[in-house]
This record gives structure tokens, C-alpha cells and sequence, in this order.
């Protein structure tokens, strides 16, 4: 599932818009059970509900940046004061590291660090994470009977 997100504010950017990327656990994990495992996060709890996958610029012909600008890590201690919103909302399903914190490097170092110049690090989490508790797809497939 992809929602898109688009403002003003982006024409400023080196990108044309943002997939706001949100994934089923369960349909993660069964993708293909031969190559991927899955494990609880790091609360030992599966998620019953979407969980973030990333927020990502892309360009309106189809194409993407990424790995923008390597001199830029990940900094766990940009998101160290909502860590429990990450760990709920954002968590990792890979094995053996079910910690989420490679998981953000990950995303932060493909994706977010090309919309730098639009959302520090630290806003490029605080920004995904609001946008999710305001996405609420399984809320809405609820009211709609499934």
C-alpha cells in the first residue's frame, strides 16, 4: 500500500513528491518465506497494524533518488526522545537484528537523507511517524467491512 504525499512546499526540493510507505506484517513475512525470515520486534510482539516501511522522495516520471549524501549518517540520538513511537509504529521484522535502529539507518541513509534539504533527520522520523498516526488503514478497512 502507497500514499502519496504532496505540497507546496516540495517544489522546492529535488524531488517531486513523497510515497508514504506503510506494509502489512504478515504479508511481509510471506513474500517469500525461502529468502526472507521475519522476526517479532524488538518488543517480542507481532504488530497488528501497518507499520511504517519509509517515507520516500521520488520524481513524477517514475524514478527515485537515493543515497544522496553518505556524509550524513544516521544519528540514534535524533529519535531518542520518541524511541518508543519508532519501536511501535516503525519496527524492523528482520532476522536475526530485530532492532529497528539498522533498519532507520537503512531508510534514513537510502531515502531520507535526498530530502535533507526539506527535513533534517530528526524531522524526517518525527514527520513519517505523524503521518502514520494520521493514515489509519486498518481503521479504515474496518469501517468499510473489510
Amino acid at each position: 500500500m502507497i500514499v502519496t504525499l504532496n505540497g507546496v512546499v516540495l517544489q522546492c526540493a529535488s524531488f517531486d513528491f513523497y510515497y508514504f510507505v506503510l506494509t502489512w506484517p504478515q504479508s511481509l513475512c510471506n513474500l517469500n518465506p525461502y529468502e526472507r525470515s521475519c522476526c517479532n520486534p524488538k518488543t517480542d510482539k507481532k504488530p497488528t497494524d501497518f507499520i511504517i516501511h519509509g517515507l520516500w522522495p521520488n520524481f513524477n516520471n517514475g524514478s527515485f533518488p537515493t543515497y544522496c549524501d553518505p556524509r550524513s549518517p544516521f544519528d540514534k540520538n535524533q529519535v531518542s526522545d520518541f524511541i518508543g513511537s519508532m519501536e511501535k509504529y516503525w519496527p524492523s521484522m528482520s532476522c536475526p537484528s530485530n532492532d529497528g535502529r539498522k533498519f532507520w539507518s537503512h531508510e534514513w541513509m537510502k531515502h531520507g537523507i535526498c530530502s535533507e534539504s526539506l527535513l533534517n533527520q530528526r524531522n524526517y522520523f518525527l514527520t513519517t511517524l505523524n503521518l502514520r498516526m494520521e493514515v489509519n488503514i486498518l481503521s479504515a478497512f474496518e469501517r468499510a467491512g473489510n
